[in-house]
């Protein structure tokens, strides 16, 4: 028995109730194939990006115009790659200091005291380390003193 409508009484179109979306659906990109979410409300996504949709329109006008579009062919090309690891040398063991040359003529001793004087005026040594160079300074001065004074 077939089952005839009534002209005057139509069916009732119920409408079809669309599955509500879950949180992290994720859709694939129609060019380049990566996941793109799903947002819960609005249109569902088909392109991750703006370059990805730009280049499926190409392809569409390239197509509709009866070009020949390129086809990509993607291969897996393995090949070894050789690398080389630099290891930082060990440090040097420390060494024991090495001992000062003293100057042995005048003018050797009288270059070092100019560099300490323009050390001193420049104010590369600062105020509160002079009083340790005080005592050294006064021994120095009596040495001087002493080696000056005429010997009766």
């Amino acid at each position: 028995m077939s089952e005839q409508t009534d002209p005057a009484n139509p069916p009732v179109k119920v409408p079809r109730r669309r599955m509500p979306r879950l949180p992290g659906q994720v859709v694939n990109c129609g060019w380049c194939g990566k996941f793109v979410a799903v947002p819960l409300r609005g249109r569902v996504p088909k392109w991750c990006s703006a370059a990805c949709r730009h280049r499926a329109w190409e392809q569409r006008r390239a197509a509709a115009s009866g070009l020949a579009a390129v086809q990509v062919v993607e291969q897996l090309v393995e090949r070894p790659v050789r690398v080389e690891v630099l290891v930082p040398a060990p440090p040097p063991p420390p060494q024991a200091p090495q001992p000062v040359a003293l100057p042995k003529k005048a003018n050797e001793w009288a270059g070092h005291l100019d560099q300490l004087a323009m050390v001193l005026d420049s104010g590369l040594i600062y105020r509160r380390d002079l009083p340790t160079l005080e005592p050294s300074l006064q021994r120095l001065i009596e040495a001087y003193n002493r080696r000056t004074r005429p010997r009766y």
